[in-house]
């Protein structure tokens, strides 16, 4: 294992959400110094300046939250711990960063502060701190998204097509909407991708900043740190499209005969993030925010107002753990971590982080017939466990886009992905015990899952690196989940409220 792999490594050993006190082997250099990623100083070589992380040994022991029922309370838990290990272990780095004159950001998601400097002895410096346990290089993270090429904008109504797409109609949305009387009220989704556009008919009645009567609040409903659309950033836009079409999937609905989404009852919330450059730093921004919303202006946080599933288009090569102690945090507060598997098949071992961490639930794509995609990312996953979890609709997808329009022939892992959110959004809706129960959602959409075997890439007919656990059934998670019961214990204390 090369320097740079170790780098990388050490961040799932310090990201595990336990506080470590003992200094691991793997971190110690010559002199029990923190382990410096070699990218880090060859960028100091070549352009006289470097952005890093630097991350510390101490994490936040979340563990108690898991048994924590009441959402707003299991939320604030998360938060004020996470907050307080960050606050207690970063005084003395931020002190000498401060005096060095680098910019800098602490977060408190993972247990780490970002860095940009021309100061190449103070990497030596920072890695001699006994807190100190990494000091690594942000990977270059894209979005993921299948090509424009493909695709028609369509303004209005679509004359010659059923009002529910194949897509929806594939897993069996409508059965869900029409037997059990849910469409995913109650429920919130979390975006992180381009933007949206918010005024969209299929999708302005689902925005959570909308109020009625034509008054909107985006406060707690709004993110936008690489100031995408504007500075200041005082309402969503999307120069892009992708996030508008992704939403659409996951909870679009005009109300006449563009039912594109999964789960039209729920409501949404944006982060977004620069197409041509979604840096970690920017994504490490966004993740702490879904975990805590805040105003326009960044200030007063309010994990109450978290999303309970989030969706997740964005990625980068297998293997990379950086953000695993930002998914475990949102696991730890009851958050659904739903991503994109990615978009790099035909080969084994083309899982994208964090869509490959078992913590993630990653989607692969599959079209109307059925059959698994070209493109969609296989596994195994470096962590372990068989990827994707499962797969979705992924080819010739029609939803909202740009301009109050529509678009057609949409294609990749990231119009899979919303359709596992909407379909959490609905189950959490029909059964709100399930709320927060991650691991016990998981299961069910599991074994509701319709098995597809493809040995291609190692597994078994019920579970293999290409399929996951199967296609996705959102009626049959829905009817497991409601025949099966919620078998975590006493539930009466449980608190429904929506944020």
């Amino acid at each position: 294992m090369n320097l740079q792999q170790r780098a990388s490594h050490v961040v799932a050993l310090v990201a595990i959400g336990l506080c470590v006190s003992a200094v691991p082997a793997l971190l110690q250099g010559e002199e029990g110094r923190a382990t410096i990623d070699p990218s880090v100083l060859a960028e100091f070589d070549a352009k006289g300046g470097a952005e890093f992380f630097v991350v510390f040994r101490e994490q936040a022991d979340l563990s108690p939250a898991h048994a924590i029922r009441d959402w707003n309370e299991r939320g604030r838990f998360v938060y004020e711990r996470l907050v307080a290990t960050a606050e207690s272990c970063q005084a003395r780095v931020l002190a000498l960063l401060g005096a060095a004159g680098a910019e800098m950001t602490p977060f408190w998601i993972v247990n780490a502060i970002h860095v940009r400097t021309a100061d190449g002895a103070l990497v030596s410096l920072l890695a001699a701190q006994p807190e100190v346990a990494a000091i690594v290089a942000p990977p270059e993270v894209t979005l993921i998204a299948g090509a424009a090429g493909t695709r028609r904008s369509e303004a209005g109504s679509h004359e010659g097509v059923e009002s529910v797409e194949w897509n929806i109609d594939r897993i069996r949305a409508p059965l869900v909407w029409s037997t059990y009387g849910v469409r995913g009220e109650g429920i919130v989704i979390g975006s992180i991708d381009t933007g949206v556009e918010y005024t969209h008919p299929a999708l302005v009645e689902q925005y959570r900043g909308n109020l009625g009567g034509g008054v909107f609040d985006h406060n707690y409903n709004w993110y936008d740190p690489q100031f995408v659309c504007g500075n200041p950033s005082n309402e969503p836009c999307d120069l892009n499209g992708h996030g508008t079409a992704t939403n659409g999937v996951a909870a679009g609905d005009d109300g006449g005969n563009n039912q594109i989404g999964v789960a039209p009852g729920a409501r949404f919330l944006q982060a977004a993030f620069n197409n041509d450059s979604p840096s970690a730093y920017a994504l490490f921004l966004m993740m702490q925010w879904m975990l805590a919303p805040t105003d326009l202006n960044g200030q007063n946080p309010n994990p109450e107002l978290r999303p309970h599933v989030v969706n997740n288009s964005w990625g980068w090569n297998s293997g990379w753990s950086y953000f695993q102690g930002a998914v475990q945090a949102w696991l730890a507060s009851g958050i659904f971590p739903s991503f994109a598997a990615g978009n790099n098949g035909l080969s084994c071992n083309t899982m994208l982080s964090p869509g490959d961490y078992p913590e993630s639930y990653a989607a692969g794509a599959f079209g109307m017939g059925d059959a698994i995609t070209d493109f969609s990312s296989r596994g195994p996953s470096f962590f372990g466990p068989i990827k994707p979890d499962i797969a979705a609709p992924g080819v010739d997808i029609r939803s909202s886009f740009l301009g109050a329009s529509y678009l057609s022939g949409c294609w990749g892992t990231s119009f899979a992905a919303p359709h596992v959110t909407g379909t959490v959004a609905l189950m959490w809706s029909a059964n709100p015990e399930l709320i927060g129960q991650v691991e016990t959602t998981r299961l069910h959409l599991d074994h509701s899952a319709i098995d597809t075997w493809d040995s291609l890439c190692g597994g078994d007919p019920w579970d293999n690196n290409v399929y996951g656990e199967g296609r996705l059934d959102a009626f049959a998670a829905l009817s497991f989940l409601l025949i099966d019961g919620f078998e975590s214990g006493d539930t009466s204390a449980w608190s429904s409220a929506a944020p």
